[in-house]
């Protein structure tokens, strides 16, 4: 069992293993993807638990036995709307198989756990280091830096940044030395990667989400 290992399981809801705990107990970081992880489904709940109102079934039964009204007709129109234009976010992510965007997600799979164990860098080092790509200012306006370590990728650089944002955790690559001249997309293993331009390199973004990615690469992109 390692990080990585334990990350995916956990919040693939498949419930924690007796090798899973084990890996925690002596792992600090898993530790507090546990914590965050466990404490953001209470909330989660708790923001879900809101009271039936009185008589809601039986209106409801009511409004089911009347005739199939122009204004309900506009509203289910509208609704499967919003139902395409879903899925047409998701439509852009197919057979866009960017090669550096299909790296991130090989790194996020295979070299994760291993950068997650090196230890982090200093906050001074990191505020230095990605100021001409990414500044960490900006970073920390986007989320909660849990990790950030320099380390090999491709033929140059990266700076693994592990980032707990309010819908999930993503992992950003800063790569100072690797231009890009558009975005770039891919989608593997259910991991989603956007590699963007930014500053004199590039970055890029890996998370389960294909909606929080966006997200986050709005963020840095504003």
């Amino acid at each position: 069992m390692n990080c990585l290992d334990y990350r995916r399981i956990l919040l693939a809801g498949e419930g924690e293993s007796e090798a899973m705990r084990t890996h925690r107990l002596g792992c600090a970081a898993c530790a507090d993807t546990h914590r965050d992880h466990f404490a953001f489904e209470a909330e989660l709940r708790a923001a879900m638990e809101v009271p039936v109102p009185n008589g809601l079934e039986s209106r409801l039964a009511r409004r089911s036995a009347t005739p199939f009204d122009p204004a309900r007709r506009r509203w289910l129109a509208a609704a499967s709307v919003g139902v395409l234009a879903a899925g047409a976010g998701l439509y852009v992510w197919r057979g866009r198989d960017d090669s550096m965007a299909m790296a991130c997600i090989a790194f996020v799979m295979k070299d994760e756990a291993k950068s997650v164990m090196m230890g982090a860098m200093p906050r001074e080092e990191a505020l230095r280091m990605l100021a001409e790509t990414l500044p960490l200012q900006r970073v920390e306006r986007i989320g909660r830096v849990q990790h950030i370590v320099p380390c090999p990728f491709g033929e140059g650089t990266a700076y693994h940044v592990i980032l707990m944002v309010p819908q999930d955790k993503v992992t950003l690559l800063v790569m100072p030395d690797t231009p890009m001249p558009r975005r770039g997309r891919a989608t593997q293993h259910g991991m989603y990667a956007s590699v963007v331009p930014a500053g004199r390199g590039s970055v890029g973004v890996v998370g389960s989400s294909a909606a929080v990615v966006d997200s986050v690469v709005g963020a840095i992109r504003a």
